[in-house]
């Protein structure tokens, strides 16, 4: 993602916002060395993929002779847990149970992921995954909070975007609807195209739409135009994605200047079934549908009659395709790159969606090994996101004195901006230190916190991250100065602040809310000062430190 580099604007408690930042990202830009991975078998499949990882990744290490950081402070691990598994920090109750005792990580993890928060938070993910920066593509949210609870295997999800699971029934909630994913981009069949390439098969090949790739030798226009057609024959019915049988796609004219004909075919080179009638039979046919579909369309207000479907689905034919043998290794691989960017800060194979020989991955080993582990376990995504987080280079210390390492050594954790979905949950959380009390029935408490988590997210103002992603000077000028924003930092907070008896507590108290960690004795010195000299204006003093506490690079980053 890129060093994050936040502008703090003048406080008096910026000296503390700014010592909160990792020694690495003052540092400056990461250097990304090239470094040749030695080929050898396999490790076992009944190997934990924690354990796994650790093997890979310590082995290039070593071959670098590069030390890795120390393993990260338990709080540090605790808050990068909740924030990678159900999308917000921890509270201040549920932070102090961790402290004082070693840490059970894999307890831990178990906790997160069967919670309803793990499918509520991938659900947020994965939107922001599918719609690929796309402005056009529409939420899927409510599709995937399902799929997720459910474990809806990663293999069936794509049939379901694609639209070639079964068929919803007529009048079926909207909720319940994935094709979306395809019928809400029907409108620019390129991007559909680029997106179904980039997000699930890790290869964005918008270049050979009008020329052959300049980086991949052999990705020619026919590629692009031959992804495109397997959407050639979709179609919107009455707020419906369907196919017609016949369809006449229109030739391209080749960078050469010569026109050729297109016919579905894979990213592989694998082609799919081509209608082979006369042109003269084609275009009768393609009428004759036509009419049908116009009469259905008008009697469908009465008799709720979709159109019949075709003998060979094209969209069906590509998931075929895509899953089977030859292929299924490019689709598996795609969404283990894409998770491992997500929880490591950078991918095996940088970037995301350029996925090709030319540009291989850092650790060939662990990313075949990982594919072939997900494809074996039938596409479990709960499966690989627990073994991902449960490796010891997940765990690492974010910190590194000198000059840091090639990335793709995953030497220590780099820090990573909070997605606009977390900071907003996790926003509301520290804000209401008192959202559930230790006793409360378990019943009352998930209520409670689904409750929370589902008023966040409504900070606009908080940008996505992406590749190569820095925080602008918007966002902490819009926290220092949006009168609403500042009227609400610590609302629900402060009153609480206030029936502790001292300062000491009160610090205490806020840095767990916002931070899910002690006070430092520098930081009780440096507020206890502060607060000190509002004395006078309790309440301002208080909100001030508030301010600092969410203002800080250690609340917008997870360490």
């Amino acid at each position: 993602m890129g060093n994050p580099r936040v502008t703090i604007p003048s406080h008096p408690l910026g000296n503390f916002i700014m010592k909160t930042c990792s020694p690495w990202i003052i540092a400056g830009v990461l250097l990304g060395l090239p470094l040749d991975a030695t080929a050898q078998e396999l490790l076992p499949l009944d190997r934990p993929i924690g354990e796994v990882i650790d093997h890979y990744i310590d082995a290039k290490l070593q071959q670098a002779k590069v030390k890795p950081a120390p393993p990260a402070a338990d709080a540090t691990v605790v808050r990068r847990l909740y924030l990678d598994l159900i999308g917000r920090i921890p509270t201040a109750v549920e932070a102090r149970q961790f402290a004082g005792q070693p840490l059970d990580r894999g307890k831990l993890i178990e906790s997160l992921v069967s919670s309803p928060g793990f499918a509520r938070h991938n659900a947020n993910e994965f939107d922001v995954l599918l719609r690929n920066r796309n402005t056009d593509a529409t939420s899927l949210q409510p599709y995937l909070l399902e799929a997720f609870q459910a474990n809806r295997p990663w293999d069936a999800m794509f049939r379901d975007l694609l639209g070639v699971s079964e068929p919803a029934k007529p009048g079926a909630p909207a909720k319940a609807r994935a094709d979306d994913f395809v019928l809400k981009r029907l409108k620019d069949g390129d991007a559909l195209t680029r997106d179904v390439s980039s997000i699930f098969f890790g290869l964005n090949i918008t270049c050979a739409q009008c020329h052959r790739h300049p980086e991949i030798k052999g990705l020619t226009q026919d590629y692009f135009f031959g992804m495109k057609a397997f959407f050639g024959y979709s179609y919107e019915f009455q707020g419906r994605l369907l196919e017609r049988q016949y369809v006449k796609v229109a030739d391209f004219k080749a960078k050469t200047g010569e026109t050729r004909k297109v016919s579905m075919m894979f990213l592989s080179g694998t082609r799919g079934e081509v209608s082979d009638l006369p042109e003269r039979e084609l275009v009768a046919a393609i009428a004759e549908e036509t009419k049908l579909i116009q009469e259905k369309a008008k009697e469908y207000a009465k008799a709720k009659e979709l159109p019949p479907a075709p003998k060979h689905s094209a969209r069906k034919r590509l998931a075929e395709i895509a899953l089977d043998e030859a292929n299924r290794e490019m689709f598996a691989r795609s969404i283990v790159n894409r998770l491992w960017f997500r929880f490591y800060g950078y991918g095996l194979v940088m970037r995301v969606d350029q996925m090709h020989a030319e540009n291989g991955p850092s650790h060939p080993e662990l990313l075949n090994w990982l594919a072939r582990d997900l494809i074996t376990h039938k596409y479990d995504l709960k499966r690989l996101i627990t073994g991902l987080v449960g490796s010891r280079a997940y765990a690492r210390s974010s910190e590194w004195r000198g000059t840091p390492p090639a990335k793709d050594l995953f030497a220590f954790a780099p820090t990573r901006p909070l997605t606009p979905a977390q900071w907003g949950m996790s926003y509301h959380i520290a804000n209401q230190p008192d959202v559930f009390k230790p006793d409360d029935p378990a019943e009352v408490r998930l209520k409670k916190l689904a409750d929370v988590e589902r008023g966040g997210g409504t900070f606009p103002f908080v940008e996505q991250p992406f590749d190569d992603f820095q925080v602008g000077i918007d966002e902490p000028l819009k926290l220092s100065n949006d009168e609403n924003i500042l009227k609400a930092m610590g609302s629900k907070l402060i009153p609480v602040l206030r029936k502790l008896p001292d300062a000491r507590r009160q610090i205490d108290e806020a840095t767990w809310a916002v931070l899910s960690r002690p006070a430092t004795p520098e930081e009780h010195k440096l507020f206890g000062e502060y607060l000190d000299q509002r004395k006078d204006r309790p309440d301002e003093g208080l909100r001030q430190v508030i301010w600092a506490l969410f203002n800080s690079p250690e609340f917008r980053f997870n360490h």
